[in-house]
């Protein structure tokens, strides 16, 4: 007799939902599709999620969590916020290589405009690491190294813009621009260019040339 695990139960149906939910999007998926998939019984849907709408939910807030457990502990320590800035943004592109759904039920969500996950209990912020980064660019311009009067949610934005398009529009970049996305050497290129570009813009002139003399 297979013995009961809660806690399995319920990651069983998680890892399910993201995985059916971020190949074919909400609507095309059912709830018996997704019990036959983690191998339980479909009232436990119910019972640990209520519906298949609060299931979407539930798995768009397990894969942020993810990702913000990254965020967090890139951002964290006592290294320079020069070092720190890095690790986020590296962070990034090894999360999305490693977890293709997020992105995948990223986009889908977006072409819902977002009115699945707006109406549920789980709701998505990047408030926790927006803090976090505020505090890693305010030590940046209290020791001079960071221009004054960054805008934080815009640079969150744009981080993320930068590191998450590689993944997000691979396959179409892949044919429009001839670099092969799915290449670590043509990743590792663009991360390098990633990351000169948001230290251009955000690190003061002077602190630039040195980063830069050090290097070579």
């Amino acid at each position: 007799m297979r013995r009961r695990d809660p806690d399995r139960t319920r990651l069983r149906l998680l890892e399910a939902a993201i995985r059916l939910f971020s190949a074919r999007g909400y609507h095309a998926v059912s709830v018996d599709e997704i019990v036959a998939t983690a191998d339980v019984n479909k009232r436990m849907v119910y019972h640990y999620f209520g519906d298949k709408k609060a299931l979407l939910q539930a798995a768009l807030a397990e894969v942020y969590g993810r990702l913000e457990c990254v965020e967090v502990q890139a951002a964290g320590g006592e290294s320079p916020p020069r070092e720190k800035l890095t690790r986020v943004l590296r962070g990034y592109f090894e999360f999305l290589d490693r977890n293709p759904e997020f992105v995948r039920l990223v986009l889908w969500e977006n072409l819902e405009r977002g009115r699945l996950l707006a109406k549920g209990r789980h709701a998505l912020s990047k408030n926790p690491f927006l803090k976090k980064l505020g505090q890693v660019i305010e030590e940046g311009m209290a020791s001079g190294d960071f221009h004054e009067g960054i805008d934080i949610p815009h640079l969150l934005i744009h981080l993320i813009g930068l590191c998450f398009i590689y993944h997000s529009n691979r396959y179409s970049l892949t044919q429009s621009v001839g670099l092969d996305l799915s290449d670590p050497k043509v990743k590792a290129r663009g991360l390098t260019q990633v990351l000169r570009l948001v230290f251009e813009g955000i690190e003061r002139p002077d602190r630039l040339a040195s980063n830069s003399r050090k290097k070579k």
